[in-house]
């Protein structure tokens, strides 16, 4: 078989041999990183096609190229692959096409984040660089965490698919500015962020003030807005350090209910209230509404005779019964392990008591280069310490990587003894939806895996979904009884309300954690409950609901 390759695949061949000169550079050779990585950068500048070269037979004129790397290039050439470079992709990072993109980092440096501090994902990465961790490396600019953040910010921006907590966190810096401004009467969010969709491409604002213009001059004042795009005297559009858009718009007062719910959405609601009105001889308009009528949601409601729906359950079927965030007692997905080894247990135990959970679980990434048998069994007497001292309830839990085969990565005897054990799929992402779905299954047959982490295992606008058969996992994991994963961290988010919902009528349990390392991260508790509440999930089937005692040695699942 013979592949065809074009200009735009020198530059997948070059890709190819910089994967190999930085799995050169994890193995400690790096003499044949320095080979590789001179051939990778003459074949990226080449002038001409690969495949004229070699026709030409003069493949060893390409500075850097030698006879070995000559016929790793033929066999490129022949086959659209390597071998040599296929027998060490497991020990290179996931998302590799991404970050090796990132301005300022390149091979070498890729590298010595991965040996320094054990980063091998675009999460992990973004991690170490809210952090500011990337920075104290050694010959490391000192705003190289800016500049991923900036990077990955604009990937976002380019997918149209920006986590939705950090654009509403935009959306509320900019309320923030604008409120008290001269004239201003209402200001709201609206559009899919109002009903916490997973991710947006932009931001909506509605205002009414005596005087717009003035709103919007002020806008475009705003810490907030990097960039403006549109100016108009009664709205504007700017770019936000999110990586969203947002639209403030001017509307009138009398109307300004109905201009909400419009805006907010989905289609499909407004429709079936359009068709509730119309049965009623009235039409979603101001003037068939009336003025009092369409000042407000409640009142448009009101009119139609309906209790009014909470943004997030919009176009959805109603809920009987639903998880309320009161009945929620805890976070079952904590860390406290900090990249330099460090361990924060006090420090997030006692944040989460002052947040009002009345317990909490720590699940750390165990195995590799995250957490080995002694630093586990250091971190446990920690967390029976500051059970203690604080007076709660602590659950010693782990989150362990799958292995393509199928194993909990980590010795049995230690997960036999922790309350709560994540199984989670962190590496070879690219499996087929067959394989990855047998892998998971294999797990599951682990009595030590109670909860199936983060299951798409997407990076919001980052990673795509990994291939597998959601429904199967599902159903095993009912007969197995094996929690379904709500992860809130923004840049996942995963499983959403939405995911949940179309894995259809199980009895499957679901396990909300926020994923949080800092203080500040836990916060995100807000999305674990919204999540909760838009998939409509009963309080029956949420672990977060039951108590320490009954989590502790898994007795809910005996």
């Amino acid at each position: 078989m013979t592949i065809l390759v074009g200009r735009t695949d020198n530059k997948r061949a070059a890709d190819l041999f910089y994967d190999l000169a930085l799995a050169m550079e994890l193995q400690g050779e790096r003499w044949r990183a320095n080979s590789y990585y001179r051939a990778a950068k003459s074949i990226e500048e080449l002038g001409e096609h690969l495949r004229s070269v070699s026709e030409r037979g003069e493949l060893r004129r390409i500075e850097g190229v030698g006879e070995s790397i000559e016929a790793k290039l033929e066999e490129f050439l022949a086959t659209g692959r390597i071998e040599a470079l296929e027998n060490v992709r497991d020990i290179l990072p996931e998302d590799l096409d991404l970050l090796r993109n990132i301005p300022g980092l390149g091979v070498r440096r890729i590298a010595e984040i991965e040996m320094l501090l054990g980063i091998r994902s675009v999460d992990e990465l973004l991690r170490a660089a809210y952090e500011g961790k990337i920075a104290e490396l050694p010959d490391f600019d000192e705003g190289v965490d800016r500049k991923v953040i900036e990077y990955l910010t604009w990937k976002r921006e380019e997918a149209a698919e920006v986590p939705t907590p950090y654009a509403i966190r935009s959306a509320k810096h900019i309320i923030d500015y604008l409120q008290g401004s001269p004239g201003l009467i209402r200001l709201e969010l609206s559009g899919p962020a109002r009903r916490k969709a997973s991710s947006v491409a932009n931001i909506t604002l509605l205002f009414t003030a005596t005087e717009p213009d003035g709103i919007i001059a002020r806008f475009g004042l705003c810490p907030e807005v990097t960039e403006l795009i549109i100016v108009e005297k009664e709205q504007a559009v700017g770019k936000t350090t999110s990586g969203a858009a947002c639209m403030v718009r001017a509307v009138r007062e009398e109307s300004f209910g109905l201009d909400l719910l419009k805006s907010t959405g989905p289609d499909a609601h407004i429709r079936s209230l359009g068709k509730l009105a119309k049965e009623r001889g009235l039409r979603l308009t101001a003037a068939r509404l009336g003025k009092d009528r369409a000042r407000t949601e409640q009142a448009i409601y009101d009119a139609l005779g309906m209790e009014p729906v909470r943004p997030e359950w919009r176009g959805f079927p109603p809920c009987e019964c639903v998880v309320l965030p009161e009945e929620l007692r805890g976070d079952l997905h904590l860390r406290c392990v900090s990249f330099d080894g460090g361990l924060r247990v006090l420090e997030m135990a006692s944040a989460a008591h002052d947040l009002g959970h009345r317990y909490v679980c720590f699940c750390d990434r165990l195995g590799g280069r995250y957490m080995d048998p002694e630093a586990l069994e250091r971190r446990n007497i920690l967390i029976d310490e500051a059970a203690d001292l604080l007076g709660i309830p602590i659950l010693k839990g782990a989150e362990v990587d799958i292995t393509p085969d199928g194993r909990l990565d980590f010795p049995t005897e230690h997960l036999e003894r922790l309350d709560l054990v994540i199984g989670s799929v962190n590496a070879r992402l690219n499996m087929d939806s067959k394989a990855m779905t047998s892998r998971v299954l294999t797990a599951m047959e682990d009595p030590n895996m109670d909860v199936f982490g983060h299951p798409s295992g997407r990076i919001l606008g980052l990673r795509e979904s990994i291939r597998s058969d959601m429904d199967r996992i599902a159903e095993a994991a009912c007969d197995r009884k094996v929690a379904l994963e709500v992860n809130a961290y923004p840049d996942r988010l995963d499983l959403d309300a939405e995911s949940i919902r179309a894995i259809g009528d199980t009895k499957n349990m679901f396990s909300l954690g926020t994923d949080a390392a800092f203080p500040s991260e836990l916060t995100y508790w807000e999305w674990a409950a919204n999540m909760a509440m838009g998939a409509c999930l009963p309080p029956s089937r949420v672990l977060n609901t039951l108590s320490a005692e009954q989590l502790r040695g898994r007795r809910w699942r005996k």
